[in-house]
């Protein structure tokens, strides 16, 4: 079937093209909103900028379609093949793409705004400057979990995003905003945050080993029992962050703002606090063994029954600080 005989049938209502041959097909700039493609072998296929709102393209074949600037917006692409897709800049505002394979998919400045993902293969995708806001990419009993592993989501915007569970182990996300995400037992190991706002979420027992977060914003970020060993934090803002229980063994917080925060029973043994704000921190029963607290700003925090007797003080502020045997110090 050629591109012809497809527009002329949809214009006389046939919108049914199930298991449709359309290799290579051209239908650029087509509308053909609502139309049946599920199970089409659409390979190689141009439709760059057509209409597709609400299509359903369920278990579609479209690996190295040319889909930039179409708009699929609420479309069924359930288990649909998008592998080395070019969808650079298009429109899958509410689209369900559960089980989509997206590897190496390109989805520069795509909009995947309350997309739902769960169970996508975005395995070396280029996601960056895409917009995520409310995107679905929640682990649910192990079954939906999105593979973000090695994806580029570079600036992209993850606002309120739910990745619970998620694996976007080593992905770039330099300058990405996910502020108030849902990050919950994601996999974030070796994964670059630098400059990241994550102002307001929920990282509760994610896995941050050797994560960049240089510089990013963690301000009110709830961290209980998150693993961040070795990661590192230089110069992070971490006011009022919720860090109860979380492990931060050699983490690098030099220069970190960690203002009120609250680090009871945290592990921050050989940590990197040089010169860090912990004015007014809540570090009860914090393990600091061997932790490096040079130049550090302790002023008014409580360090009742913290672990400080091998920690470098050098030049250490104490001012009003709650001392492990109770005192407060002058």
């Amino acid at each position: 079937m050629n591109a012809q005989d497809l527009l002329s049938r949809y214009a006389a209502n046939h919108t049914n093209f199930a298991e449709a041959s359309l290799n290579g097909i051209n239908l650029t700039g087509a509308d053909l909103i609502g139309i049946n493609l599920s199970q089409a072998y659409l390979q190689n296929a141009t439709l760059t900028m057509a209409y597709l709102n609400r299509a359903n393209l369920s278990q579609a074949h479209l690996n190295r379609a040319n889909l930039s600037g179409i708009n699929l917006s609420q479309a069924n692409l359930i288990r649909a093949n998008l592998r080395d897709a070019d969808l650079h800049g298009a429109i899958l505002q509410g689209a369900d793409l559960r089980g989509a394979d997206l590897t190496l998919a390109l989805l520069i400045d795509a909009n995947l705004i309350d997309a739902d993902l769960r169970n996508a293969d975005l395995g070396g995708a280029n996601l960056m400057g895409a917009c995520l806001r409310g995107a679905n990419l929640r682990e649910e009993n192990r079954k939906y979990t999105a593979n973000l592993r090695g994806a580029n989501l570079h600036k992209a915007d993850l606002r309120g995003a739910n990745l619970t569970g998620a694996d976007l182990a080593r992905v770039d996300l330099r300058g990405a905003d996910l502020s108030e995400a849902m990050l919950r037992g994601a996999d974030l190991s070796g994964a670059d945050l630098s400059g990241a706002n994550l102002k307001g979420a929920f990282l509760t027992e994610a896995i941050l080993v050797q994560a960049r977060l240089r510089k990013a914003n963690l301000v009110n970020a709830k961290l209980e029992r998150a693993n961040m060993k070795e990661a590192d934090l230089a110069i992070a803002l971490l006011k009022g962050a919720v860090l109860p229980d979380a492990i931060l063994e050699r983490a690098n917080l030099s220069e970190a703002d960690l203002t009120d925060a609250q680090l009871s029973r945290c592990d921050l043994q050989r940590a990197n606090l040089r010169r860090a704000n912990l004015k007014g921190a809540y570090l009860t029963d914090a393990y600091l063994a061997r932790a490096d607290l040079s130049n550090a700003d302790l002023s008014n925090a409580s360090l009742v029954r913290a672990e400080l007797s091998s920690a470098t003080l050098f030049g250490t502020v104490l001012h009003g600080a709650m001392m492990p045997d109770g005192s407060i110090h002058e």
